[in-house]
């Protein structure tokens, strides 16, 4: 499908209708093998009437390898390899070691599990915003009857031109909310050989 028809397939699609844009996610998400961009990452605590802030670096391969580094203002890396998750805390010398569950929504919508959110989500087009003067379509999805998992309700902000998500907000049952902006986005570019290894020290504490 060339950009022409997917625009096309755009604009003749009733108003709130989302499956033209499923349709251009689905289609940029089987030609995505790399992916990597800079990230402000905001936590929003209702409870707490609390803000906390990251900014970083991720990485993506596809399969299912995923990279995340948080810089500030706490160091850490999250790393999914193979439906593993492994969080290295380079203060405390831990690594946290587990099955992944909902970590890899935090890339939703890339690669190609974005070809099933018809099937996992209700999807509802919200309407259209500018991020970072970027045009985008706003997507609504609510995980459907049966299929739960970490959180009750994500949005995302698809770019128009390239059909990739640019911000994913995910929210959590008690309301509780992170939204993730990605910036300086790089598709198909070669990574680095070891960007899916931890570096870790000798001494570091194994956690479970």
């Amino acid at each position: 499908m060339t950009a022409t028809v997917l625009l096309a397939t755009l604009l003749a699609a009733p108003a709130g209708d989302p499956s033209a844009v499923l349709k251009s996610l689905e289609h940029a998400g089987r030609a995505l093998k790399t992916m990597q961009a800079s990230f402000l990452e905001t936590k929003v605590i209702v409870l707490l009437d609390e803000k906390q802030e990251s900014r970083g670096t991720v990485m993506m391969h596809i399969p299912g390898r995923l990279r995340w580094d948080y810089e500030t203002p706490r160091p850490s890396v999250l790393l999914i390899k193979h439906d593993k998750f492994a969080r290295y805390i380079p203060s405390s010398k831990q690594v946290f070691r587990g099955s992944a569950r909902g970590e890899a929504d935090l890339l939703v919508g890339f690669g190609p599990g974005a070809a099933g959110l018809g099937k996992k989500y209700q999807v509802t087009l919200v309407g259209e915003e500018a991020v970072e003067g970027r045009g985008t379509h706003v997507l609504d999805l609510k995980p459907k009857a049966g299929d739960s998992g970490l959180f009750s309700a994500i949005r995302l902000w698809v770019d128009k031109e390239r059909s990739i998500p640019l911000q994913t907000r995910l929210t959590e049952p008690t309301g509780d909310h992170t939204t993730i902006r990605f910036e300086k986005v790089r598709i198909n570019e070669a990574l680095p050989a070891k960007a899916f290894d931890l570096d870790l020290p000798g001494d570091v504490v194994e956690l479970k």
